[in-house]
């Protein structure tokens, strides 16, 4: 019931957002004026409006992906019905015919729905959902080959992030990726190591890497505490720019080609994990080995375990 009020919850309030920034865009486009006469108001109060549209329309985008998003995070279980209740009657809004002057709005529909400026408002949140859902990095990035994932050695993860990494990883590899990042910072250590990303496979208990470990018989809670042991004991090492340790940009090569290898097109965290094992010098293949997690038992539950979602 707390998932089902929490979805509720986010629908309601994408609608009062939508509502509220096409009445005010419908209310500023009247008072800006039409037709021969000129508009009453005046330049500095134009230019408010202009804010305070722009910034309302930030808003509705921001609350669109937070709140159906939000949803399928924080409710999964009832993900479908922020879809039902607030994308799709939008989508349908978006079809009805524009209002002409002079006549009825079409159905009744309230005029800031089928007006030009609430319309705007509708399609914007719309485009900032899709957006914030494929993600530009799904637009534009490259497929996994072994010429990309040799690109690794001039890439620094830091700076813009760890999408710099060239690949098609699916979407919790990414995260594992970002959680690396910011594992890294929290023991203020610039060089991101195969430990570090250990940590930012274990991050997501929905990964494969996470259930591939759990289903080995380790429990990644005890594993997050040897390995972050292990990275306090060195200190922070800070330098002047982040970047990736060159065994922890193998291991990231080994696993696209273990994705290739195996015929799919996308890296998930199972391959990355499988190709962190097979590392047998670095300190978290080891950690993995002393717990029985060897490359053979990784490459097995990986087998049987269904694909990593896009």
């Amino acid at each position: 019931m707390r998932q089902l009020a929490l979805v509720l919850l986010f629908s309601v309030g994408v609608w009062a957002l939508v509502f509220l920034a096409a009445w005010f865009a419908d209310s500023a486009d009247d008072s800006l004026g039409h037709g021969p006469l000129p508009s009453g108001i005046t330049t500095i109060n134009a230019y408010f409006l202009t804010l305070i549209s722009g910034a309302l329309g930030l808003v509705v985008g921001g609350a669109m992906i937070i709140g159906v998003r939000g949803s399928a995070y924080y409710a999964r279980k009832y993900a479908w019905l922020a879809y039902v209740l607030v994308v799709f009657p939008l989508v349908v809004i978006l079809l009805v015919p524009l209002e002409r002057f002079g006549s009825g709005p079409f159905l009744g529909l309230p005029s800031l729905l089928v007006g030009v400026p609430g319309r705007m408002v509708i399609a914007s949140s719309l485009g900032a959902l899709l957006i914030g859902m494929t993600g530009l990095r799904m637009l534009f990035r490259a497929p996994a080959d072994e010429g990309a994932s040799a690109a690794l050695t001039q890439r620094a993860v830091g700076g813009t992030g760890s999408r710099d990494v060239p690949g098609r990883f699916t979407g919790l590899a990414w995260r594992a990726l970002s959680f690396m990042q910011e594992e890294a910072k929290r023991f203020e250590q610039s060089n991101m190591g195969t430990e570090h990303l250990l940590l930012g496979l274990l991050s997501d208990s929905r990964s494969q890497a996470s259930r591939v470990v759990v289903e080995l018989g380790v429990d990644p809670s005890s594993l997050k505490r040897e390995v972050e042991g292990i990275i306090g004991r060195r200190g922070a090492l800070l330098g002047s720019s982040a970047s990736m340790t060159q065994r922890c940009q193998r291991v990231i090569e080994r696993a696209v080609r273990i994705s290739r290898n195996s015929g799919l097109r996308t890296v998930g965290t199972g391959h990355l994990l499988q190709a962190l094992v097979e590392s047998a010098d670095d300190v978290a293949s080891q950690l993995l080995a002393s717990s029985g997690v060897s490359a053979d038992r990784v490459a097995a539950a990986v087998r049987q375990m269904p694909a990593e979602a896009d």
